[in-house]
């Protein structure tokens, strides 16, 4: 299966801040209520690649990155979650609340994922990042 994801960021003013597509492979199977897709992505600095399980039911996703430093986000339509986002300079706290979540998965995974999200790390101004993921055979 391959996977594509593009992500936006934007600013209060509704401006797109940054802007990313990954295309690669996954794999998937069902765990209980969980459609799971794994898949590898390289990292900033191409010393280390970055292990991405994305955990997706009716009502919630769990995004777990799993390199030297690891992470854990969560996204349920109106709920808030609070995570630490590690970096090489250290730990950051993030408040995540999720604005959309959809998706049309089929019982092979087949279908679209959409997210979007509010995000403050460390107590900063607070942006916007919107998740199309799509898989396809």
């Amino acid at each position: 299966m391959r996977i594509k994801i593009i992500g936006k960021q934007i600013d209060n003013d509704n401006n797109i801040i940054d802007e990313l597509e990954l295309v690669t492979n996954a794999v998937v199977k069902k765990e209980n209520d969980f459609m799971v897709f794994d898949y590898v992505e390289a990292s900033e600095n191409d010393e280390d690649t970055i292990k991405t399980r994305l955990r997706v039911s009716t009502d919630r996703l769990v995004m777990t990155k799993i390199s030297s430093l690891s992470s854990t986000l969560e996204f349920e339509k109106n709920k808030k979650y609070y995570s630490v986002y590690s970096t090489i300079y250290g730990d950051l706290q993030m408040e995540i609340y999720t604005l959309e979540y959809a998706h049309n998965l089929n019982d092979e995974g087949y279908g679209e994922i959409l997210l979007k999200y509010r995000i403050s790390i460390s107590n900063n101004a607070p942006y916007v990042n919107i998740l199309s993921i799509k898989t396809f055979a």
